[in-house]
């Protein structure tokens, strides 16, 4: 199995209102790589009671680990975003210049 790929974080500005459909887009991604190692696991995981190749299920069960290594660095950055969504819409209530954008 190849290493770890290299991960780099970046940000980038939106509008305040875009920020609860950019980290379900992100959430969504995270699922999505889930289920598909899910998926892969139990077929891995049918293959070893059926004496399938030990090297492809233990591949399998590491490229699980790194999706889940992954999704769960992606789902801190929703939470991160989504802290500082609330933080943001807070500010604005407090400032009293417009009113907070409904939480969804």
């Amino acid at each position: 199995m190849s290493e770890n790929p290299v991960r780099v974080k970046i940000s980038f500005t939106v509008e305040l209102g875009e920020v609860p459909a950019r980290i379900s887009s992100l959430m969504k991604e995270a699922e999505l790589k889930l289920l598909s190692e899910a998926g892969a696991l139990s077929t891995g995981a049918t293959d070893l009671t059926d004496k399938g190749n030990l090297k492809e299920i233990s591949d399998t069960i590491e490229r699980a680990r790194v999706a889940l290594m992954g999704a769960d660095m992606r789902l801190q950055d929703c939470h991160e975003l989504l802290s500082s969504y609330q933080a943001a819409q807070l500010e604005l209530m407090q400032s009293g210049e417009e009113e907070p954008l409904s939480e969804e």
